[in-house]
């Protein structure tokens, strides 16, 4: 449900902390499809079927290549980008090796976002945090455009080079033994993405 705020009216952001005292209290369940961007709870789109194949194969490609370096994968969780108002949840993140102290805070080496729906978002105010966060590297795929977008060299809230790569490219990670053939990553051509 959307809604629209008046723009006179005085708002209070949530901060993370009110937001795992929500989840605390019960009042937000871990199954709840949100993220806290920018102090607001945004509700997630659901995922169609293309959306959670082109997680799987990146997740297979990316598991073993981390493993090797010592890093994980982090799929569809929380990710601190040190913003007290933003705690955005990636669809993937390549994330140096985690404990099970609360207070650990990886970062992210590479941040991925699967976009049918949700490309305005990700290709905006997504890519603004992640800059923010000083973030390497950012990739969206971009299922609906067939193509990747990658983001590199964070400076000053923003990327300072974005390349698009079509379904003919390949791509190399700049931080990780990565490469990948952008058309492996998507939908054949006869078949249109869904939500």
């Amino acid at each position: 449900m959307a809604v629209s705020v008046d723009p006179s009216l005085p708002v209070h952001p949530l901060t993370v902390e009110d937001v795992d005292a929500m989840v605390n209290a019960e009042i937000l369940g871990e199954d709840d499809h949100i993220e806290l961007l920018d102090g607001v709870l945004v509700e997630m789109s659901p995922q169609g079927w293309h959306h959670t194949v082109a997680i799987c194969r990146l997740t297979t490609l990316l598991a073993p290549i981390a493993a090797a370096a010592g890093l994980e994968v982090s799929p569809q969780c929380p990710l601190n980008v040190v913003s007290p108002i933003s705690q955005p949840e990636p669809d993937l993140a390549v994330v140096p090796a985690t404990s099970w102290d609360a207070t650990a805070h990886p970062e992210a080496l590479l941040v991925i976002e699967v976009s049918v729906t949700s490309r305005r978002i990700d290709l905006g105010r997504k890519a603004e945090i992640y800059a923010e966060a000083a973030i390497p590297e950012y990739w969206v795929l971009d299922l609906s455009g067939r193509r990747l977008v990658i983001h590199r060299d964070p400076v000053g809230g923003r990327y300072d080079h974005i390349e698009v790569a079509t379904d003919t490219e390949t791509v190399t990670a700049m931080r990780l033994p990565l490469t990948v053939e952008v058309a492996d990553l998507l939908p054949p051509r006869d078949v249109s993405p869904e939500s």
